[in-house]
This record gives structure tokens, C-alpha cells and sequence, in this order.
């Protein structure tokens, strides 16, 4: 049966996941509440394929993401990387009804984009085509996806490209960094490998691997679909049953993923690379996308390391510690959050850097972030955090909603992590969040931190 609601009503409750490619996952921007003349349809198909549709009038493109139930969690030890390299596989090798070099031309020539992107917990692809080629669009995109045909040469063939992505993020400092620092984090837990993989279970991947998989995983009753684009004038939704509704499989239960354990220690490691400054990067563990502290989480994190007054930059700045860059980010995963510190700076001042921002963290509950938090004259001293952050995130919120291509993403992959879990109104939320909240998440996740510290330092030359 649809069910059809005013907008607001389910994207308020949205929070919008955007791939950093490789590794990361899902950092948070937010949806608004909107305005009610903008309609949604929500329903799912006989063969278990969840579906959300947002109308959006008078719009030229139409933006369709699936987020399939595989990622780099589902792999066992002898297949990490599979995920990343099935979705290589699929997008770009083989044959469909027609080879996949046709299906791409056709996409160009009609105006369409077509993308992918594996994170830990889901794959997603992504389909932008304009309203007049949609149609054509979509069967060329449900060819692509579900009718996987491969040939060994085709495994051949993307194993070296694989490879090579591997030599590249070795090499670069971000990357390299936050690879590490997730090994660290969770060296017992199935987020702890690269999604990228590592050279020798990808040299060993097989034909009848891939196609397993595939056969296994992708399945309407696997995956989640959104689309944003104009409803009626296409029929979007007759489209979607009629291309969607035939697909068959059987809803796969995922590889039981607990909670990760306790750390302990902290996780260190240390690289060189051929680079002119120190990469320092902290990460620790926050909470996961089904948690009710996102909220005071993402408000810490603003605070912390965006806006104009970054906290972080001042706490360095009184002990005269300059750096280039930096850049602090949250990422809600289903089974754990994590919350990345990355710095690049001179190497000589590495060391005190890192005494730092560790010292900083463990004592970031006892700040005050709001001229609420003190009485008196002091409030005219106190600079409002709290109020600053609460303004950003409204107008990163106002910007996701233009961009329908990662607002479907955002809504898939929330229809496909967290299923029927119910979360409180985000923006209500936010507004409602006082310091007191900040300081009791920051107490909890970051007073003893589970933390990883990773330091990537240039070549040391030696003296002839």
C-alpha cells in the first residue's frame, strides 16, 4: 500500500551521509524542515525493495540512488576488498544485455551520470539523468546492476586497476592516515580493514567469488532506492514498479556485527612519507548513527573545528602552536561513530601538538560554550559557541536540500541502516540542545577517549 505524507514529516527525522571515498564513510549534514507543498511517497514492493520518492516540480534532472546491504563489514578476512572491487566490477566491466561500454555511451548521450561508492557498512550507486531521458536511464542502470556477466579477463583487468588505487592511497598523507587510524580503532571489529582491500586477498579474489557475491547480496529485498525529481511529469513512481517490481531475491541476513569492544589503550602508529610537513591525525570512537547523542555530537563537532572561531584553533593558538591546516569531521557508522582530528603542521611540532589535543579533549567537558554557562559580567567574555553552531548547521541543512542527488543518497541508505528505528526531529533536536548536553557527550566519549593517534612524518635524510 503508499503511504503518502507531507515532507517534513520523515525528513526531519534525516540526517545526510556523504562518502569520503576509500575509508571514511558517512560525515553528517542535516535536513530541515521543509516546506509542506513538497510530497513524498514511501513504499515497498512485493519483492522487498524499499522505496522513497520526493517530488520535486518543475525539476530538469531526476537523482536515483540504491544503497545495497554489502559492504566492507560483510567481508570475511580472505575477501577483504571484495565489496569495493564488486562495485568496480559492476559499474565498469563485462557484459549486460550489451556490453558495458554501450550502456556508458548511451548515459552520456542522453545527458546521464552514473557513479558508485562502497563505505563500510552499504554500496550505494548513484544516477543523475535529465527528465527526458530518464526512463532510458533507468533500464540502463538496472541492466548494469542486477545483470552482472563477467569473464575471468574481466577480474584480471580490475585487479591492476585496484592495485594501483592501493599504491595511490598509500602515498597520500589523508588517506594513508585515516586507513591506520580505523585499523587502530578497531583492530577486533569488522570496521577495523580497508574497504579498498589489501594486495594479497584481492590478488587471490576469483570469478565464482564475485559472482556469489553478487547473486547473494544483490537483492531488491538488499537494498533501499530514493529518488528526487519531478513526480508527475515522468510517473516516477509507475517507472520504479515497472522496471524494479520484476527483479527477484531473497532478503539475505547480514553477518552478525557486534558493538565494538572496549579498547583499552590507546592505538598509535606511526609512517614517513616524501612529504615537506608532519600529517597528525586523531580519531575516536563517537556514537553510531542510531544514537540519540548524534545531535549534541554534531553540535560539538561544529564547534570544535568549523565556523569562523574554531574551538580547537584557540586552544592551540594560547599554546603557540601553529599549523596549516585542520580539519575536524564526524562519521555515524551503524555500529560505532568516529570523530577525526587531522593537523598538518611543522614536523618540530608534532610532539606538542599531540600532548596537546589529547590533554584538550579529556578536558573539553568543562568548557563553557554559551554566555548561558556563567553568570554576571563573564557573560560579556564568553563567546557563544552553542548559539554559532546551531546556525551553521541550520544553513548546511538549507544547502543539502538543493543537491537532490546527495539528498536521495542520505535517504537511502537511512531507509537501509536503520530500517524501522525511529530518531527524534533533528533540527527540533538541535534546538533544544543546551551546553550541558555538549559537556555530557563530551564527558562520555571524550574524557577516555578510545582514541587512535596516527603521525605521518616526512623522510628522515640521512647525513653523508
Amino acid at each position: 500500500m503508499v503511504v503518502v505524507k507531507n515532507y517534513p514529516d520523515l525528513f526531519k527525522k534525516f540526517k545526510l551521509l556523504i562518502f569520503l571515498i576509500i575509508i571514511l564513510g558517512q560525515p553528517p549534514l542535516i535536513f530541515p524542515q521543509t516546506s509542506p507543498r513538497q510530497t513524498e511517497i514511501n513504499f515497498r514492493l512485493e519483492n522487498g525493495l524499499k522505496v522513497f520518492l520526493l517530488d520535486r516540480p518543475n525539476s530538469p534532472l531526476v537523482n536515483l540512488v540504491l544503497a545495497v546491504g554489502y559492504g566492507s563489514r560483510d567481508e570475511q578476512s580472505e575477501e577483504y576488498g571484495l565489496a569495493h572491487f564488486l562495485e568496480h566490477l559492476i559499474l565498469f566491466r563485462g557484459k549486460r544485455s550489451r556490453p558495458v561500454e554501450e550502456i556508458h555511451q548511451d548515459l552520456k548521450r542522453t545527458g546521464g551520470w552514473i557513479n558508485g561508492h562502497t563505505s563500510l557498512d552499504a554500496t550505494i550507486f548513484e544516477l543523475s539523468m535529465p527528465i527526458n531521458g530518464f526512463e532510458e536511464g533507468l533500464r540502463n542502470f538496472i541492466d548494469l546492476i542486477f545483470n552482472l556477466n563477467l569473464e575471468e579477463e574481466d577480474i584480471a583487468k580490475e585487479k591492476e586497476i585496484i592495485l594501483e588505487e592501493m599504491n595511490l592511497q598509500v602515498s597520500e598523507p589523508f588517506s594513508l592516515a585515516v586507513s591506520l587510524a580505523y585499523e587502530q580503532l578497531f583492530p577486533s571489529h569488522a570496521y577495523g580493514h580497508p574497504v579498498i582491500g589489501r594486495p594479497d586477498t584481492i590478488k587471490e579474489l576469483s570469478l565464482e567469488q564475485v559472482i556469489k557475491t553478487h547473486r547473494t547480496y544483490y537483492s531488491p529485498a538488499n537494498c533501499a532506492l530514493a529518488a528526487v525529481g519531478d513526480l508527475k511529469t515522468i510517473r516516477l513512481e509507475d517507472l520504479i514498479r515497472k522496471y524494479f517490481g520484476p527483479l527477484r531475491g531473497e532478503k539475505i541476513s547480514r553477518p552478525s556485527i557486534n558493538n565494538p569492544p572496549s579498547l583499552g589503550k590507546i592505538g598509535r602508529a606511526e609512517k614517513e612519507l616524501d612529504e615537506k610537513q608532519s600529517h597528525l591525525l586523531f580519531a575516536c570512537r563517537a556514537p553510531d548513527i542510531s544514537s540519540v547523542d548524534q545531535y549534541a555530537f554534531d553540535l560539538l563537532t561544529a564547534i570544535l573545528g568549523r565556523g569562523i572561531n574554531p574551538l580547537l584553533i584557540m586552544a592551540l593558538g594560547s599554546r603557540r602552536i601553529s599549523v596549516a591546516n585542520v580539519l575536524v569531521s564526524y562519521n555515524s557508522h551503524r555500529y560505532s561513530g568516529v570523530m577525526l582530528i587531522y593537523l598538518i603542521l611543522e614536523p618540530k611540532n608534532v610532539t606538542l601538538a599531540e600532548r596537546e589535543v589529547n590533554r584538550w579533549l579529556r578536558q573539553i567537558h568543562q568548557e563553557n560554550f554559551s554566555p548561558d554557562d556563567v553568570l554576571g559580567e563573564a557573560k560579556d567574555y564568553i563567546f557563544d559557541f552553542l548559539n554559532a553552531a546551531k546556525k551553521q548547521i541550520k544553513l548546511e541543512a538549507e544547502k543539502s536540500l538543493e543537491d537532490g542527488l546527495k539528498l536521495a543518497s542520505s535517504v537511502a541508505l537511512y531507509l537501509l541502516l536503520l530500517e524501522d528505528m525511529k530518531l527524534p526531529p533533528y533540527i527540533d533536536t538541535i534546538d533544544k540542545m543546551s551546553s550541558t548536553d555538549l559537556r555530557r557527550v563530551a564527558s562520555k566519549y571524550l574524557s577516555r577517549p578510545e582514541m587512535a593517534i596516527v603521525v605521518i612524518n616526512p623522510i628522515k635524510t640521512k647525513n653523508k
